[in-house]
């Protein structure tokens, strides 16, 4: 029985949890930089909380406000320097996967300024990360808990780095955020943590502690996407907003023993090329992965069905009903041009199975 586990990150989770932490944002130093994107923060009032946190203990803050969807190296540099030129003790990430994973790699640059891209994303940093707190306001991202951050490179190409050192040491999630959220982000960032949950638990990584939080969290989003069906995202209540924020963290949990698989990394190419949303990205693959282990892991598979309560049917209308529609048309160039990016692809290794090129083109194909 293998339970190895890791997870550096003390999360607190629940309304008002952000301005009732104070303290323990506070122990972290007397200055931060806060990592945000352009309103998301705003809109949803957790900028206002972090605010009111800071500003009770008499914590300094810069704001770097100009994380897109997608964080570019360049982004993260600017940032970086920007906190250590401040004397920031810090990084206080709010928002999605995007604030949150680039808030990392800002820790790294504002603690070594003077390393390069290619330092940044083969860890060679000489200096320990600066403290990151994370304050989520979307369900699905999971980077609450793991060690991971995907930034866009300078190449245009979605690439990412691990690290223990890079666990966020505090994570506050109040699900009131989420509520200003769209239909499409509220469905693409929720089926983000499924594919999450899924990938994590047919990986080749997987143990019996990281089974455990995939299923949990697949047994959780399924509860409110039958309401989803049924109502839409307009009408999810608080309630229903805390299950998928409590998913999300539980999918990156998973995660973070196991990495993800062939639909993550298949998604990278779709968000980047055609603007698809991150999660939407990867939902898309998600039939295709359970088709693909049927076949080849059958008695996993069905633990899986069994251990969540749902079968093939039923989990592959949901996700259809679930993830948002998108218009992606490929041609047989086009399909060959993304070939190098399938050779020694991480995501691909950790399937079971071989997972090659070839097999990548015919689900383009199939899908596309």
């Amino acid at each position: 029985m293998n339970m190895n586990f890791f997870v550096n990150t003390k999360v607190i989770t629940g309304v008002d949890c952000v301005k009732n932490n104070a303290d323990k944002i506070s122990a972290l130093g007397k200055k931060c930089l806060i990592v945000t994107g352009a309103s998301s923060a705003k809109k949803c009032g957790a900028l206002d909380d972090v605010l009111f946190a800071l500003n009770s203990k008499n914590v300094q803050y810069e704001i770097y406000d100009k994380i897109q969807q997608n964080p570019t190296s360049d982004s993260c540099f600017e940032a970086g320097r920007l906190a250590c030129e401040t004397g920031a003790d810090f990084i206080l990430g709010i928002g999605g996967g995007s604030p949150l994973d680039a808030s990392k790699a800002i820790a790294v640059v504002a603690a070594n300024p003077n390393i390069s891209e290619e330092m940044l994303y083969s860890m060679d940093w000489g200096k320990a990360p600066l403290p990151v707190v994370a304050v989520g306001t979307t369900a699905g991202t999971g980077s609450e808990v793991t060690g991971v951050a995907v930034i866009t490179n300078s190449k245009g190409f979605k690439k990412s780095f691990r690290n223990d050192l890079s666990y966020p040491v505090l994570s506050l999630g109040d699900p009131q955020y989420t509520q200003s959220l769209s239909d499409s982000f509220t469905r693409s960032t929720a089926v983000d943590a499924l594919a999450h949950c899924v990938e994590s638990f047919f990986n080749r990584s997987a143990n019996d502690i990281s089974k455990v939080f995939a299923v949990a969290g697949v047994k959780k989003l399924f509860k409110v996407f039958d309401k989803v069906i049924s109502d839409g995202t307009q009408n999810l209540t608080l309630e229903d907003r805390e299950q998928l924020y409590n998913a999300s963290l539980i999918g990156g949990l998973a995660i973070s023993v196991t990495g993800t698989a062939f639909p993550h990394a298949l998604g990278y190419f779709l968000t980047e090329n055609y603007g698809v949303a991150h999660g939407t990205a990867c939902a898309v693959f998600l039939n295709k992965f359970i088709e693909y282990n049927s076949s080849l892991k059958p008695e996993l598979t069905a633990e899986f069905f069994e251990e969540t309560g749902l079968d093939s049917e039923r989990f592959m209308t949901v996700v259809s009903a679930v993830t948002p529609k998108i218009n992606v048309s490929l041609t047989d160039e086009d399909i060959k041009n993304l070939s190098p990016r399938w050779q020694n692809n991480a995501g691909l290794k950790r399937n079971w199975g071989n997972v090659d090129c070839a097999f990548v083109n015919s689900v383009l194909k199939d899908l596309f």
